[in-house]
């Protein structure tokens, strides 16, 4: 896991200073520091979103002909090492399918039943496997592929333990170059950033870059859990002493 600590915002005020927390801010002198924090993860799941679209003269037939894709596929991916639990096929709808003449008259045609499946991959060394499986199986339209973490709130508690620190840190440093000290917390503004994906980037030597395999074709990303928090810390009354004139 890496840590990056972003640019920090730090403003040193004495008496009423004009801020965005002015009406949190003590008449007494204070420091206002806004301590940001962005811990990178590396994803360890992945969210499949696969959908099969059957078409046939009547409804039942195409909701049965989707129900045995859908089971052929969920047989599949338990073989294959997939829980029930990260299996969800519940997702089903049947419309009518119509044609129109050159006059505008509607002609029914058939109907379509479509399914949804979502899939919850832990094992990403399977996840090409579990694509074609699916495809295999008839499923006919992958709709989406998306990576996660999946304990989110421990990246997130790590981003705001490090934004906590980092204000911590900027707050002591100015206390210590204007030569007072750092007093008590007056008071702490508080936004929970979201997480963000971002894409990985490999550099290699054009003349070295090998033949991308199929498996590399899916590349991980990289997630970003952002924090941020405003703290207002009081400054104590006694001064540190200054250094020594040279």
């Amino acid at each position: 896991m890496k840590f990056k600590i972003l640019v920090l915002a730090a403003m040193m005020g004495l008496g009423g200073s004009a801020t965005a927390m002015a009406a949190d801010l003590p008449d007494s002198p204070h420091i206002v520091t806004t301590g940001t924090a962005t811990v990178d993860a590396v994803p360890d799941i992945a969210r499949l979103n696969i959908e099969v679209n059957v078409s046939a003269k009547d409804a039942g037939s195409a909701k049965k002909q989707a129900d045995q894709k859908v089971a052929q596929y969920m047989t599949f991916l338990q073989n294959n090492g997939v829980e029930k639990k990260d299996i969800n096929a519940a997702n089903l709808r049947t419309q009518p399918v119509y044609e129109y003449s050159k006059e505008g008259k509607a002609i029914l045609k058939g109907y379509q039943a479509i399914r949804n499946v979502t899939v919850t991959v832990r094992n990403l060394n399977k996840l090409n496997d579990l694509l074609d499986g699916a495809l295999k199986a008839g499923l006919n339209e992958i709709r989406s592929v998306s990576f996660e973490v999946d304990q989110p709130q421990a990246y997130q508690d790590k981003a705001r333990q490090a934004a906590i620190e980092n204000a911590i840190h900027q707050a002591s440093k100015l206390a210590e170059g204007f030569h007072t000290k750092l007093g008590p917390v007056w008071s702490i503004r508080y936004q929970v950033s979201d997480a963000r994906p971002m894409p990985v980037m490999r550099m290699m030597k054009a003349s070295a870059a090998p033949e991308a395999s199929v498996s590399d074709t899916y590349e991980q990303q990289k997630i970003q859990f952002d924090d941020r928090v405003e703290v207002v810390f009081g400054l104590d009354n006694g001064r540190a002493p200054a250094p020594a004139a040279h």
